[in-house]
């Protein structure tokens, strides 16, 4: 529907709607076509210009008392001149007027009395936006719409209607959305709440137009076209909109389950458990949630429907869902409602009102084709998904960076073998050779070394003195057994507090070229396992994290890296004024420089500024500052600099603090079970297989610590990858009849290789014994 010559048409279209001589409005209407309030639900505006009016005289022959309430004299409004390239309509309507008609729906039982009510609340955007005021006075503030009426209503249509009323309500909503797009309404407010009303509409996401094109993206346009403030002002009435039905909770399931949507009871009750610190009561928490839910339904039936339509022409391999890209699915209306959620997802990030997985949309990770979004998301004008990175689970955002990386490693193959025509024999890998009883040394020599370009190569590790071919096994060994020695103590390059398990750097007043090439040799390394796709067996707190992608820290980040010092600090808080005078501190750090008690000034003269009341706050703030940047400023500079040597211009940039944590770390969830269901026989096995059947009966006894050893015996790494044990392709496969040989693995390719034994017990003794002996033996 064009938006520069369809609105008169449409005007046409409601004004014969408004003025045929049914029971529903009489010949006696004198009011003009679609005359504009021009006070808002948030203040009046002055009076400049007056002009007398008569309103509409009724809505319905059923309806005469309140007719005669809604015409009872004249009504002073002010006129003005609304122009888009040509006069507009001059007058007004009232705004109880259209509050009676709005509140008056859910009492009418006949279709056309329904009708007619529609007719005239969507007749003109601003009619619409005063529909539904809120009337409670102290909820004025949180939303000037009363959500709870509008999903009443919407449920009484739902029920009560027929498809006559529905074809109606939805053609209504098409052209009132026009006319907000084609010609905004000079008061923004109004706009906003109008927008409101029409997104809780239940099938607001599936109406479309005569000729098959989605209205919704059309009202995230209006949404997108708003100024800065009144976006701000409709992300805040997401998260306070629903809060009238807090306690509400039985009359509005019913209404929900009426309309077709989900229940308010089940947002609460499905509202994602998480550690983030929330700034939120649950009753935001579930009304930001539903009023993203109808974005992310949007989005989430536009990618089944485009799965459907793949499905018609290809096949996907077994096991596998249909993918489908961006541009496929319709980039530029998918587009609008993603930069809807963006919106959201930025007010999110500020206000911390639901958890950030609430926008991760299980249909785009479900079916996006990864493989085409990442080279279309590298071209300068290119339309990708990967656009959007909160839509993104960090399991869709690991395999992104995986194909990244296969891209970069394919790229620089290449190129090595054309350097090698005219420029002589280079090497297409990172090869790194090492002794065991001198890793760092020999890596941060080798390292140093190489150039950018060599990085970016696929990494392949070969131990001095041993056979074997690194085909991704033994390079998860030297992962894991360098970054045990570069945060050992003997280094002392990082610490961790005796009630920590987490790492920090460590305080120094002099840093020597060594100690800072061997912090820069760590970030590299974290690079490098994240661009080879390996999972590290370390302990570093948020924090770190959020220092690398350039998130600020805040004090609560203390907890888990001095959670002594976090605890002391938060008691200042509650100290009288007599008690922080008797502890006589003042705006002086205090820190451990191997055995040597150092201090550093919170701020200038710090020493001579006592602590009081007044300024702890500051003292705090000025500590934790400390921690985090003034004490380990060329110590995280050169990390960084390592890490983004490698990583700095991948995918790493867009994912949160916690999903690198995952990427580097893996997850912490040992679901063995997920790891039977999804393991792969082979050699003649079968899951039902007694030597099968019998593994894991025994491993289904394991401790974590026995698991954790399984893992590393079998993959050469004891982590979890991301997404869980379910991703890790396990492979058991026959290795022989019953023997006294003991299992053995293929790293490379997680394969087990495992005898028939003759018995439960035989199999244990074999397998613990194996796993006990795990690093370097039996791993092929």
């Amino acid at each position: 529907m064009s938006k520069s010559a369809e609105p008169s048409r449409k005007r046409q279209r409601v004004e014969r709607r408004r003025r045929q001589p049914t029971e529903a409005f009489t010949s006696r209407q004198t009011m003009m076509t679609r005359s504009r309030t021009r006070s808002t639900m948030h203040q009046p505006s002055s009076l400049t210009q007056t002009a007398v009016i008569e309103p509409e005289e009724s809505y319905a022959s059923e309806d005469s008392a309140s007719s005669n309430e809604m015409s009872g004299g004249t009504l002073e409004v002010d006129k003005a001149s609304y122009t888009n390239g040509k006069k507009r309509v001059e007058g007004a309507l009232h705004q109880d007027n259209a509050e009676l008609a709005a509140r008056h729906i859910c009492s009418l039982e006949s279709d056309q009395d329904i009708i007619a009510k529609l007719g005239y609340m969507f007749s003109d955007p601003c009619v619409l936006a005063h529909s539904f005021p809120q009337t409670d006075q102290e909820r004025v503030d949180n939303c000037p719409v009363d959500i709870l009426d509008v999903r009443k209503a919407y449920s009484h249509i739902s029920q009560r209607a027929s498809k006559k009323v529905l074809d109606e309500l939805r053609q209504l909503s098409i052209e009132v959305i026009a006319m907000m797009n084609a010609d905004p309404c000079s008061e923004h407010d109004d706009l906003v709440n109008a927008v409101l009303i029409l997104l809780v509409d239940p099938r607001i996401t599936e109406y479309v137009q005569d000729d098959g094109v989605p209205v919704f993206p059309e009202l995230c346009s209006v949404i997108l076209g708003q100024p800065p403030a009144q976006r701000t002002a409709l992300m805040r009435y997401f998260a306070t909109g629903c809060g009238a039905m807090a306690g509400s909770d039985t009359s509005t399931n019913a209404t929900d389950e009426a309309a077709g949507t989900q229940p308010w009871a089940d947002v609460h009750a499905k509202l994602p458990v998480t550690d983030e610190v929330m700034n939120s009561n649950p009753d935001e928490r579930a009304s930001f949630t539903w009023f993203v839910g109808i974005f992310q339904l949007y989005i989430s039936q536009e990618m089944e429907k485009a799965a459907q339509r793949a499905a018609q022409t290809s096949t996907p391999s077994e096991g596998t869902t249909q993918k489908v890209s961006l541009h496929a699915v319709g980039g530029s209306s998918l587009g609008l409602a993603a930069q809807c959620l963006a919106l959201a997802n930025g007010h999110n990030n500020a206000n911390a009102v639901v958890p950030y997985s609430v926008f991760y949309n299980a249909a785009v990770n479900e079916h996006m084709d990864i493989k085409e979004e990442v080279p279309r998301f590298r071209m300068p004008d290119g339309v990708s998904f990967c656009s959007y990175p909160f839509l993104l689970s960090p399991t869709t955002k690991s395999e992104i960076i995986r194909i990244e990386s296969v891209i970069l490693m394919r790229t620089e193959l290449q190129d090595s073998f054309f350097r090698a025509m005219f420029s002589g024999v280079t090497c297409p890998y990172l090869v790194l050779e090492v002794r065991r009883d001198s890793l760092v040394r020999d890596t941060l020599y080798q390292l140093d070394l190489k150039l950018n370009q060599d990085l970016r190569k696929q990494l392949k590790v070969r131990f001095v003195g041993e056979e074997g071919v690194d085909e991704g096994g033994v390079q998860k060994e030297f992962f894991q057994l360098i970054v045990r020695d570069v945060f050992s103590p003997k280094y002392g390059i990082f610490r961790a507090s005796e009630s920590s398990l987490f790492h920090w750097f460590r305080p120094q007043a002099e840093l020597s070229q060594d100690t800072l090439e061997e912090i820069r040799l760590t970030g590299q390394l974290i690079g490098l396992a994240v661009y080879n796709a390996v999972i590290l067996d370390i302990h570093l707190p948020p924090a770190i994290y959020k220092k690398l992608l350039g998130v600020p820290v805040i004090r609560d980040d203390l907890r888990q890296v001095d959670p002594a010092l976090y605890h002391g600090l938060t008691q200042l808080l509650h100290l009288s004024s007599d008690e922080l005078a008797f502890l006589e501190r003042t705006f002086v750090a205090e820190y451990d420089d191997l055995g040597e008690l150092c201090t550093h000034e919170l701020i200038p003269g710090g020493a001579q500024t006592q602590l009081t009341v007044d300024n702890r706050e500051l003292f705090i703030d000025s500590y934790v500052d400390f921690v985090f940047n003034t004490s380990c400023k060329r110590q995280f500079s050169e990390f960084k600099s390592g890490f983004d040597q490698i990583c700095g211009a991948s995918y790493v940039r867009f994912m949160r603090p916690q999903e690198l944590e995952l990427l580097v770390c893996g997850c912490s969830d040992l679901d063995f079970a997920a790891l039977e269901r999804s393991t792969i026989y082979d050699g003649g096995y079968t899951k039902s297989t007694e030597v099968i059947q019998n593994f894991w009966h025994i491993v289904r006894l394991f401790s974590d610590d026995l698991k954790r050893k399984l893992l590393f015996f079998a993959t050469s790494s004891d982590r979890v990858p991301i997404g869980g044990l379910s991703k890790l392709h396990f492979v058991i496969a026959k290795n022989g009849g019953d023997s006294d040989r003991l299992p053995t693995s293929h790293t490379c390719f997680n394969v087990l290789l495992l005898p028939e034994y003759a018995n439960v017990e035989k199999l244990r003794e074999r397998l613990l014994t194996a796993i006990h002996n795990a690093e370097g033996f039996g791993m092929i």
